[in-house]
């Protein structure tokens, strides 16, 4: 297996260091443009090193070990830390515990993209991308400060940490420690680089043991060492995956030829003969997307009659709002049902709801976990056929338990 190189932009330039399989350094960090990185990176695991600034990250917990289902509610689980739309963000996961929480990092799509474009048109494919705060070294009872130029980095957890300012360190470590019992107070393990120590005397003043110390080589030197442990959550999953990149760099080269082999066995066919035979074919299709769509929203329907699928349509229609007694209106049926049962809870407080292509979203605050699972069974009592219930997301918070729940009739 090809060593690995850890990259990272730098203004203008790019700085990168190269190391063993484990973490240890081959030479001195480097710098350059970027038709230098290119020729150093050849033959290597290239890892993309993140800034902090543009990472967040947080826990949530999500009661389901469906990788779909997860997919799907984990943006809505995060929304509320989040200041903007969740379609322009990428979410990356950990591992899951027992209890359904989970480690998520999140960053702008746009972001990510910039970076991996750049590194494309340089034919550099990182295998692995990871927030810098999370390669830093991290042991039980212990956060890692790192201060360099006026920045830090901090890693408070396994799983959580983040960067700032220098000048930022103090009010935020003393926030984190709000959330920390007596027994549970870290140790404050504090690296710098540059020849200047920096002042920690009101880190001491928090009761915090402080134990600080030049960085051995490098700041990049350090987090290559914590990479070898693999620690960190990969912001490269999902549609970033390796896999699908590789997918997507293997067929470009290929679409131009594909495009003409295609171009020239149309012209073959004719014109008259390949109209005629273009629009049978479209014909066949649009009747079976017609056909399939239909059984999709009605899987109960018998015989389809040719030409007559929007009357029967209709008909089918007409029965399910029947069955609401609310009119024709989704919403209002799906509201009147969450109304009703929402109505007679006592520990569910109602925070706000969503409407959107068929499906009814509700944000709701409670004292426990199981209080969603209760609620869902109570809306699905009776109506199991009618409608299809799910619970999204379940965050435990400091005032009680932020839940969303999913209600959309069935096809």
């Amino acid at each position: 297996m090809a060593d690995p190189i850890l990259i990272r932009f730098s203004d203008d330039q790019f700085e990168w260091l190269a190391v063993s399989s484990k973490g240890r350094p081959l030479s001195g960090v480097g710098r350059g443009s970027g038709e230098e990185l290119a020729g150093v990176c050849q033959n290597r695991q290239v890892v993309l090193l993140v800034p902090g600034v543009d990472v967040l990250l947080t826990h949530v917990t999500i009661p389901t070990r469906n990788t779909t289902g997860i997919a799907r509610a984990l943006p809505y689980a995060v929304e509320e830390q989040l200041a903007e739309d969740v379609e322009h963000l990428h979410f990356a996961r950990g591992v899951q515990d027992a209890e359904g929480a989970m480690p998520v990092a999140v960053i702008r799509r746009q972001s990510l993209d910039q970076s991996l474009d750049a590194l494309m048109q340089l034919g550099i494919q990182p295998v692995s991308a990871y927030a810098a705060p999370l390669l830093l070294p991290w042991s039980e009872g212990v956060w890692t400060i790192l201060v360099e130029d006026k920045k830090a980095l901090l890693r408070y957890g396994r799983d959580q940490g983040l960067a700032l300012e220098a000048d930022s360190l103090l009010p935020v470590v003393e926030r984190l420690l709000k959330e920390c019992t007596v027994d549970d107070t870290p140790k404050l393990r504090v690296w710098y680089g540059g020849d200047v120590a920096p002042d920690v005397t009101q880190l001491e003043l928090t009761g915090c043991e402080v134990d600080i110390s030049p960085v051995p080589e490098t700041g990049m030197a350090m987090m290559a060492s914590t990479l070898a442990m693999n620690t960190g959550i990969n912001l490269l999953q999902g549609e970033y995956s390796r896999q699908d990149a590789a997918s997507l760099m293997t067929v470009k080269p290929w679409r131009a030829a594909i495009a003409l082999l295609v171009l020239a066995c149309f012209v073959q066919l004719g014109g008259v003969g390949y109209n005629h035979w273009q629009r049978v074919k479209e014909d066949k299709k649009l009747a079976q997307e017609i056909e399939t769509l239909y059984r999709d929203a009605f899987p109960d329907a018998g015989k389809i009659i040719r030409g007559n699928e929007r009357q029967q349509a209709d008909r089918k229609l007409a029965e399910l709002r029947q069955q609401y007694g609310r009119g024709s209106d989704t919403f209002l049926a799906l509201l009147h049902i969450s109304g009703e049962e929402l109505h007679k809870e006592k520990d569910l407080q109602l925070e706000g709801l969503n409407y959107k292509s068929g499906i009814l979203n509700l944000r709701l605050q409670g004292s426990d976990l199981s209080q969603f699972e209760v609620f869902q069974q109570k809306l699905l009592q009776g109506r199991e056929r009618e409608i299809k219930v799910e619970v999204l997301s379940a965050v435990s918070r400091r005032e009680g338990v932020d839940g969303r729940i999913m209600i959309q009739e069935r096809k």
